[in-house]
């Protein structure tokens, strides 16, 4: 069976084919989700905000270019949405004050769950020290895996932003690991 791409799917969608729009996003939906729960540190809130989004997302369909990268598009259309919200929500000028969780993915092994465990918590805690910015660049680029161009893209920063905030954020994150526990030196760096 043939598969359709983004910009057909987003043709049928403009021409009034309800169910192309769930077909364009089902491969989206979980990982918009998951950058904003990382951004806000809470699931019902990034639900929120995810509904939002797809809110948006259809409403300015048309203004989608086609050939663009469309998962490009609608996470940043996810990360306007995600500050709208903490903008909203902000006191005292601390836009990251609502950060709560960010884990990284469970082992079946025990000694690396706990390890896992005690280095997410330790990467949250260091998520709250960083500049805007720099931990949004930090959760596209090494949280959701996009490329420095697609990160450039989103944020409508040129690559050379991208990379300074990255270093600036991997640099600050590894230093307070290193201050935090000394033992954790060997799995971070591996880990950064």
């Amino acid at each position: 069976m043939w598969m359709k791409n983004d910009d057909d799917l987003v043709g049928e969608v403009l021409k009034g084919d309800q169910s192309s729009f769930d077909l364009l996003l089902r491969p989206h939906r979980q990982g918009l989700i998951n950058m904003a729960y990382r951004m806000t540190g809470n699931f019902e809130e990034a639900k929120e905000i995810c509904q939002e989004s797809l809110i948006k997302i259809y409403k300015y369909l048309y203004r989608f270019e086609k050939g663009r990268s469309f998962k490009s598009w609608i996470y940043k259309i996810t990360m306007n949405s995600t500050y709208d919200f903490l903008r909203k929500k902000k006191k005292a000028g601390d836009i990251i004050e609502s950060q709560k969780r960010y884990t990284l993915s469970v082992s079946p092994n025990p000694e690396k769950q706990f390890l896992n465990k005690e280095i997410g918590s330790k990467i949250e805690s260091c998520l709250r020290n960083l500049s805007p910015k720099e931990k949004t660049v930090f959760i596209l680029r090494d949280g959701d895996g996009f490329s420095v161009e697609e990160t450039s893209r989103i944020l409508k920063c040129s690559s050379l932003s991208v990379r300074t905030h990255l270093s600036r954020a991997r640099k600050k994150i590894r230093i307070q690991f290193e201050k935090a526990n000394l033992g954790f030196k060997k799995e971070v760096k591996s880990e950064l």
